[in-house]
């Protein structure tokens, strides 16, 4: 009965090659407030071009691009499609003339009404959602307050919820100090996205242009001053640029010759008042330069037949959770294991917090070599924020750059509260599903005025989250704190402390209860070299990725390589044999694949007859 297998494996092999060939792998769909108040917080409409922005960055038929509009009532701006030339023409023609002249902002329906849209294009099996919220004000729906926090309580259980079930990243972006900061951010931390504050509005071109990168990475070519280095092993360069409105970008190439952005065969280019797309294809070797443009927020994205891979960095990074990070090179897919190339390789990591015009670097260290790749650790984050981790591969003749971004946050949300009488409550919330809540737990630290300190376990209740209840007895004044011993669902493990509450009561008087001072942090946190048992390890072929973070803990963590022969140890298993469904399985695919193979050719060749019939009558004529 081998055959039969073997047969049906190739049949299915050749149904495979009849089917579409691109399909697309990342779905984004935007969501635009239109309210009036976006005339004052975007007067230049920064925001059409950040739309168009990532139309430009998304490949062709790879993506699938819908932009929706809320105020008093959702509407489509541009419906959900493949990303190409039409929709490209479509989006320009939209996004500069919707109106934003709304009064109300109804977030609730917009985003039920995404959730009711089914996907639309031809995408892949497991693609990515992503979804990008802009918005500068808040829930306000109506004049009554109570009606505008039920509507924000629904968007925070039942929406969010139905979120996470379907895997949707959804970023949110805040125009203003005025939105609804912590209602934005909560979406963000429970969908594993990002939130930023944008303090002036050219900033959203760059958080767009991260939100891709982060839903897309890709290898990219680092700037050394204004300049930067072609090897010949590059297929195609595309330089993403900004720049001041009415400014055009300088590129020179390697030969000293500027290049022209307005010759369509040397250069595909995509510009906008802030932004130019510069696409080229072959470019030539050697050192090239680019003026006009704001070089610390524009990119070199490159497609390469030798590449650089980092082990995939969680969206959301909880605060003093240990970041394990390996860098292998590969030549066509192939992981470089030869010594000779690697003792040649120099390479870097650089941790730089964004926040908002600034970059602040937090630390530079080179990687140390280990089993035929680069590994380093970094002992916690304790300064939440949106950071970057720059991984520079310097091999002299040639370059390679990775940009991985991620948010740093608190894995629990500590609270205290006075439900009644004389009762204090104090609860911690995890914000992200990545905490394994049955493994992890909090314990209360109580610090009496006396100087006494006595800890007691926080109790973990049916919400999922811990919660304890307290009486508070006449004359108390207390500082609370607790401490969370961590466990993510990878298996890593880590210790935070909260800010610290207080509580107090004066003779039988109602309780107080107000967030303390926060504990002291430092922004940091040490990278250190780790042997070859800290470490995930890039995968090697057939499976070409890295490695998740795996493991029990963080003290350690195995190496996980698949077999460099699958086939070989597929014929270690125990010979199975085949019942009489099975066969009849077997024998029904083998018969459909054989039709439709045959109809195939029928159709070729009546096709082709057809063709030589139209052609003898043009020579008739």
């Amino acid at each position: 009965m081998k055959w039969l297998k073997v047969n049906t494996v190739l049949l299915s092999a050749v149904l495979f090659f009849l089917a579409p060939l691109s399909q697309a792998d990342t779905q984004f769909r935007v969501i635009v407030d239109a309210s009036g108040s976006m005339l004052i917080s975007d007067p230049d409409k920064l925001t059409a071009e950040a739309l168009r922005l990532i139309s430009n960055l998304a490949p062709e038929e790879k993506a699938t691009l819908g932009i929706w509009l809320f105020g008093e009532a959702p509407r489509v701006l541009l419906p959900e499609a493949p990303v190409n030339k039409d929709t490209k023409a479509k989006l320009a023609n939209y996004v500069n003339s919707y109106v934003t002249q709304d009064v109300k902002t109804d977030l609730e329906a917009i985003m039920k009404l995404l959730l009711e849209t089914p996907d639309a294009g031809d995408l892949d099996q497991g693609f990515d959602r992503h979804w990008i919220l802009v918005t500068d004000g808040m829930v306000d729906i109506s004049l009554d307050e109570e009606i505008n926090k039920a509507s924000r309580d629904r968007i925070l259980n039942d929406l969010t919820k139905k979120l996470e079930e379907n895997g949707i990243h959804l970023h949110t972006i805040s125009m203003t100090g005025y939105t609804d900061k912590e209602l934005l951010e909560s979406l963000s931390l429970r969908t594993s996205a990002t939130h930023t504050e944008v303090a002036i509005p050219e900033d959203l071109l760059a958080t767009f242009d991260r939100i891709f990168s982060q839903a897309s990475p890709s290898d990219e070519l680092p700037f050394d001053g204004n300049r930067f280095v072609v090897d010949d092993a590059i297929d195609e360069l595309t330089l993403v640029v900004f720049h001041e409105n009415g400014i055009q970008p300088h590129i020179i190439k390697p030969n000293g010759n500027v290049l022209s952005l307005v010759n369509k065969t040397s250069a595909t280019v995509s510009a906008s008042d802030h932004y130019t797309l510069i696409t080229i294809s072959k470019p030539d070797s050697g050192e090239w330069q680019v003026d006009n443009v704001d070089l610390e927020r524009s990119s070199i994205r490159i497609i390469t037949n030798l590449s650089a891979q980092a082990t995939p960095i969680s969206p959301i990074v909880f605060v003093n959770e240990m970041i394990y990070s390996t860098v292998g090179l590969f030549e066509r897919d192939v992981q470089i294991k030869d010594d000779k190339v690697l003792n040649l390789l120099t390479v870097s990591q650089t941790l730089v917090r964004l926040n908002g015009e600034k970059k602040e670097t937090i630390f530079s260290y080179e990687m140390t070599k280990s089993n035929s790749q680069f590994k380093q650790r970094v002992a916690g984050i304790t300064e939440p924020g949106n950071y970057e981790l720059i991984s520079l591969i310097d091999g002299k003749t040639f370059s390679r750059q990775l940009s991985q971004y991620f948010t740093v946050h608190p894995a629990v949300e500590f609270s205290g509260s006075n439900p009644e009488g004389n009762l204090v409550a104090f609860s911690a919330k995890p914000v992200n599903l990545k905490l394994n809540i049955l493994r992890s737990n909090m314990r209360l630290e109580f610090t009496y005025n006396s100087g006494a300190v006595e800890v007691e376990e926080m109790p973990l209740v049916g919400q999922g989250h811990w919660e304890k209840i307290i009486p508070v007895s006449s004359n108390d004044s207390v500082k609370v704190r607790a401490k969370l011993v961590g466990v993510t669902q990878t298996g890593l493990r880590f210790d935070y402390w909260t800010p610290y509450w207080s509580y107090s009561r004066e003779g039988d008087g109602d309780v107080k209860v107000m967030l303390g001072e926060e504990v002291p942090v430092n922004i940091l946190l040490t990278p250190t070299t780790s042997s070859n048992n800290d470490l995930m390890p890039v995968l090697v072929p057939p499976a070409i990725s890295i490695v998740n973070e795996v493991g029990e803990s963080e003290e350690a963590i195995p190496d996980r390589t698949l077999p460099l022969n699958p086939e070989k140890a597929a014929n270690q298993q125990q010979e199975v044999s085949i019942s009489s469904t099975e066969w009849i399985m077997y024998a029904a695919l083998n018969l459909g694949g054989l039709l439709i193979i045959g109809g195939g050719i029928f159709l070729y060749r009546l096709s082709k007859k057809n063709k030589s019939a139209k052609g003898d009558d043009v020579n008739d004529v």
